[in-house]
């Protein structure tokens, strides 16, 4: 795929979504493929940005680390579409069990739900459920600390209504 179409791609991605943005990564591409052994490509990258989140959620100290949710990287090999983009943070095995970092429970939710698709899939269907898997974490995260939105509280407006009830 030409790099333009790429580009293309990723600014339709990111006028679609809200909290997540697709940016290509200045990362030097042919180290970063030499050593997932997938061949030459593009490196993109989703991170989220909390807007939808309380302002102070990027502050809180979630770990040590700067932001509560690591990127996504992601190789985009020369000949994608044809191929579906590979995954380069990919969870190490000893962190499975562990899933007290908001970023290796993103991770672990994007593996089952990549496993849903056919392949070859988009860098867009990626980023979607990269999106949707944050926001679930991140609606955990909240839930368990107090916090939370209005159907996490309360039920959804069809408990409300009757429109779900038999």
């Amino acid at each position: 795929m030409a790099k333009h179409a790429l580009l293309e791609e990723i600014r339709e991605i990111n006028q679609q979504l809200i909290d997540t943005v697709v940016v290509i990564s200045d990362e030097h591409t042919i180290s970063t493929a030499a050593a997932t052994g997938c061949g030459e490509g593009t490196i993109v990258m989703c991170s989220f940005t909390a807007v939808a989140a309380c302002p102070d959620f990027k502050s809180r100290p979630v770990s040590s680390q700067a932001s509560p949710i690591q990127p996504l990287k992601l190789l985009v090999p020369a000949n994608y579409p044809h191929t579906s983009p590979v995954l380069l943070d990919k969870m190490p095995v000893g962190e499975r069990e562990d899933h007290r970092d908001l970023s290796a429970k993103v991770i672990s939710k994007l593996n089952s739900c990549l496993r849903t698709l056919s392949n070859p899939f988009s860098v867009g269907e990626i980023a979607r459920m990269w999106d949707f898997c944050v926001r679930e974490v991140v609606l955990e995260y909240a839930v368990q600390n107090g916090g939370g939105n209005f159907s996490s509280k309360y039920g959804t407006w069809e408990t409300f209504l009757g429109v779900g009830a038999a």
